[in-house]
């Protein structure tokens, strides 16, 4: 299957290039720290050594977190509201950032500094298509809310079957992905197309790569399934090994936290992995324009070499 091919050549390309497997790792850790730095503000002070942190050891967090809510120390709100948000942002920019950059290392043109000029280059161009797909994402997200879910959460109240708000919630989850998959494929490939080819029609290079995706569903349906299930089986395995562990000592707190970040190591390079893929499957497309202006520059005429028979006739009286 052509799609497990380009997969498979993904994955190659993305281990000749393992410091950016290092990169794609920091960038998400970087606001997770600053997150969690907040928070240890705030709940070191109120439980220390008290018995609430060994009844959270022992594993019964929640509890002690439904308690702390209601305690005057709770002081939560800023870090869940603006914090959060304000994480958010910074995490999409340096997301936007590093693609920019990771993309024209993959290329594998022969250039010095590849990453700091992709990100010089490609940085506004990714950006603008970001612009494009946050909104589209925010809308099919409220549409499957509020046309699924909730039609699915007053079926279920009305018949007294929970069961139809697990089939609701299940239904949207199915319907964003179908609708977010082509949209997701479109803006990496038009990201792809115009570094490749140096161009910045990023929202006719959108719709564009959005209309090669959707004409070929043989390619991306099963490349996109692969880039969905492969993160999914790792969070299982991670979670099946996990669940019946509960550290209640510093060395195994360690032992969690290292197991915690090779795991997010191995979604790095599964990220870097599917952005090589992408390029692969540009490549077999025969790596189009999508992001080519609408204004065609005409070729330039090179002069025709005159022969002596052309000679003789412009000489000729």
């Amino acid at each position: 299957m052509q799609s497990v091919i380009f997969v498979r050549e993904g994955f190659r390309v993305a281990g000749r290039h393992k410091r950016l497997v290092l990169v794609f790792w920091l960038v998400p850790l970087i606001p997770a720290l600053v997150l969690g730095a907040m928070a240890a503000s705030n709940l070191a002070p109120a439980l220390g050594q008290s018995l609430f942190a060994d009844r959270a050891l022992d594993g019964d967090w929640f509890v002690v977190l439904m308690e702390f809510r209601s305690s005057r120390a709770y002081a939560f709100k800023p870090i869940i509201g603006i914090g959060v948000v304000a994480m958010a942002m910074l995490t999409l920019l340096l997301q936007v950032a590093l693609s920019a950059g990771v993309v024209e290392v993959l290329l594998e043109r022969d250039q010095r500094y590849p990453f700091a000029l992709g990100v010089r280059k490609n940085f506004l161009r990714f950006f603008r298509t970001t612009i494009l797909l946050v909104p589209a994402t925010v809308v099919l997200l409220i549409g499957c809310r509020f046309l699924i879910i909730r039609g699915f959460s007053k079926l279920a109240e009305a018949q007294a079957d929970g069961r139809l708000d697990i089939l609701g919630f299940a239904l949207a989850v199915v319907l964003f992905f179908i609708l977010w998959a082509p949209l997701d494929l479109a803006a990496d490939l038009s990201r792809i197309a115009a570094a490749r080819h140096d161009e910045r029609s990023m929202v006719r290079g959108f719709f564009r790569a959005l209309g090669a995706v959707v004409r070929r569903p043989g390619l991306f349906v099963p490349m996109y399934l692969i880039f969905l299930l492969l993160p999914l089986l790792l969070h299982f395995v991670y979670y099946q090994l996990r669940s019946p562990w509960t550290p209640a000592t510093v060395g195994a707190i360690l032992a969690l936290l290292v197991a915690q970040q090779t795991m997010m190591l191995i979604r790095a390079f599964f990220k870097l992995g599917f952005w090589s893929a992408e390029i692969a499957a540009y490549r077999g497309l025969d790596e189009p324009e999508f992001c080519r202006s609408k204004v065609k520059t005409r070729p330039v005429k090179e002069p025709v070499a005159e022969t002596p028979e052309i000679q003789e006739v412009l000489e000729a009286p």
